[in-house]
């Protein structure tokens, strides 16, 4: 039996009446994680429990379907199932079944994990739905122990020099990622203001952040600063401080440099270029729609590697046995 999936401001299986990261408000949507690019406040929204706790109050959903990982939900005759993105802490892939065939949508996804905690699990799907953030080759980034090292050694060089070690990154989970990786080296941490409701969001969903205090101009030297890009205001009264971008972005040069930073990591909550081939493997799918990103370039891509592959942004509507 054919059943539609359409671009929609998102991805979409109308005859399901389901739609996946919409961008604009919709009756029943499945929300893969927290971030404000990917959370409206939809009538109905399938989610896991950690999500919504870290989405503010005032965006949340008007009503809710929590699922854990692993855990199979009948929707009609179909079939839904949530598995872990490694995104960030409550970020979901979703895998939807129906007559015996399967698609997988990742969401934004990473597959490994500084620290040796476990990689993420792609399950098999006949069609696979995936985000191309860094759909291009070159962004192939180091592997995440050493490039925690790498910012741990920097961090040290500065606070033995009498410099605040500032890193930019993206509060809501970055800030999480890049604490809990830190941790081990024994610094201590300030937060920007930005990423204190953030902090206080993963307190609350069951997930404290390694101790910390709000920065301040009066705060003494001797703490790594964690800030996002647009928190450098509060950064410049520290004194003598040194910026680091904390990002896969560090990747794209032009991109580097509008930040203006003394140093770049190439430490991503998204799969590089590589993993992104990688998911592709794991799920075994003969067919592949990319979204988000390098959407064209990395289909492009896929097509020489002989994978059928399409940019769903681009395409008004596709026709799928689901």
């Amino acid at each position: 039996m054919t059943r539609e999936v359409v671009w929609d401001h998102g991805v979409s299986l109308p005859e399901h009446r389901l739609w996946l990261d919409p961008l604009v408000v919709r009756s029943f949507a499945f929300i893969s994680h927290a971030h404000t690019d990917h959370a409206r406040r939809h009538k109905e929204a399938l989610l896991t429990p950690q999500t919504l706790a870290l989405i503010p109050e005032a965006r949340r959903p008007r009503g809710w379907r929590m699922l854990g990982f692993g855990e199979p939900m009948r929707r009609g005759p179909a079939s839904l199932t949530l598995y872990s993105a490694g995104h960030m802490l409550g970020s979901a892939q979703l895998r939807f079944e129906h007559d015996g065939t399967s698609l997988l949508y990742t969401g934004d996804i990473k597959l490994r994990q500084p620290g040796g905690r476990a990689a993420t699990h792609v399950p098999k799907a006949h069609v696979l739905v995936v985000e191309s953030t860094y759909g291009r080759p070159h962004f192939r980034f180091g592997d995440p122990d050493s490039t925690v090292e790498s910012i741990a050694r920097w961090c040290r060089r500065a606070l033995d020099s009498h410099v605040t070690p500032v890193l930019l990154c993206h509060a809501l989970g970055k800030t999480e990622e890049v604490m809990l990786a830190l941790a081990p080296y024994g610094f201590e941490f300030a937060l920007e203001s930005r990423c204190v409701p953030c902090a206080h969001a993963y307190a609350s969903a069951g997930s404290p952040l390694p101790e910390w205090i709000e920065l301040n101009g009066d705060m003494a030297p001797g703490r790594v600063v964690i800030a996002p890009p647009a928190g450098k205001d509060e950064v410049r009264r520290l004194g003598r401080y040194r910026t680091a971008l904390v990002s896969g972005w560090a990747k794209d040069a032009e991109f580097a440099r509008l930040f203006g930073a003394d140093a770049t990591f190439d430490l991503s909550d998204h799969c590089d270029f590589d993993e992104l081939m990688e998911v592709v493997e794991r799920t075994g799918a003969d067919q592949v729609y990319t979204v988000h990103g390098y959407t064209e370039d990395f289909a492009r891509h896929l097509r020489k590697k002989g994978v059928r592959a399409s940019a769903l942004e681009a395409t008004e509507q596709l026709a799928l046995a689901l």
